[in-house]
Formats: C-alpha cells, structure tokens, sequence
C-alpha cells in the first residue's frame, strides 16, 4: 500500500495557495489538465517515470508539454515536484488536492445504484435529500445494476443505505426462517 502523507503534503501547499488567491477550481482545471497531456504523451510519461533522466530535462520536457497553458504556481508547483524527485507522484498528488479542494468547497461524492435508470426528478429529490442529510453539496453517480431488481443502494463516503429489493428479499428470508424454528419451539 502506498504511503500518502507525501502526496498530502504537496496537495495541501497548493491549495493554501489556491486558497489564498481564490483559485482552488482553477487550479483544479489546470492539474487535469495537465494529467490528460501527460498521459497522451507517453514519450513524457516515460521521460517523467525515469529515475535516470535529470530534472533539468525533465523540466524542458514539461514546458514543452505545457506550452505555458498554465498558472504561474501551477507551472512551479509541477516544476517543483520534479526537484523534489517525485513526479513518479503527479497523479497521486493530484488526487488529493482534488480531495481536499472538495472538503474546501463542502462537496461529497455519492454513488446511487439501481436496477433502472432514475428519472430526472427522482434523481434530484435524491440528490437534494442526501445534501440536507450530510450538510454537504453532494456530487452524485448514477450505476445501473440489474441485480438489484428493485429498490436502491446508496453509497455517501463509507455509510451505504440498503433499499434494494435483493436485500430486502434476503431479509425476509432470515425472517422466515428464525420464524420456523420459533414456531416448533426451538430457538436458534
């Protein structure tokens, strides 16, 4: 398992500077970005894994990448993860500054699951409800998943709500079965 107190470091310097110049989004924006040039560019991508190649060349082939397309802190801050030697981690360390950009701006990602695609309406109503429940703006998925056969199952960070039918089957079956045994006085 990776270590992620380096990551979390780094993702937590920019956004106090996002936050002090109110460019948390922009930042945001310029960091994927900048992972979607890395990864069409593979002679970069494996320039930047190559512990071999000195961080002056790797810089040269960054703004070359970049071609100024981006904020001047940006622009350092990648600059400096490679000083540092870990651009092995832009992806690690741009996943938490997108974590922590949405605990800044009070978002929580959701996942909801069903057998059927949710209409619009029920699909807000839902997103609406699990924003006054957790006090947070709720960013939310929608999965089709035909083996629930009915019902929902809502997932809020690490809380899932069970209401599909599959489940409520297996509950009723657990039901009758403890009722069973109760009945012919033999407790289970």
């Amino acid at each position: 398992m990776m270590n992620r107190t380096v990551p979390r470091r780094y993702a937590q310097a920019l956004l106090m500077l996002a936050a002090e110049r109110n460019a948390v989004d922009q930042y945001e924006t310029e960091l994927d970005s900048f992972l979607v040039l890395l990864k069409s560019d593979r002679a970069v991508k494996d320039l930047m894994d190559n512990p071999r190649v000195l961080p002056e060349e790797k810089k040269r082939a960054l703004q070359n990448l970049i071609k100024n397309q981006f904020s001047p802190i940006v622009t350092n801050f990648l600059n400096l993860i490679i000083d540092k030697r870990r651009e092995g981690l832009y992806q690690e360390i741009i996943g938490e500054y997108k974590k922590y950009a949405d605990e800044a701006r009070n978002i929580i990602d959701a996942e909801v699951r069903s057998a059927v695609q949710l209409t619009d309406k029920d699909f807000r109503e839902l997103k609406e409800r699990l924003s006054q429940a957790t006090g947070k703006n709720v960013r939310l998925k929608s999965v089709i998943d035909t083996s629930l056969i009915g019902g929902l199952v809502v997932r809020v960070g690490d809380t899932v709500i069970d209401g599909s039918v599959v489940k409520k089957l297996s509950l009723m079956k657990n039901r009758l079965q403890q009722s069973q045994f109760e009945g012919i006085g033999v407790i289970k």
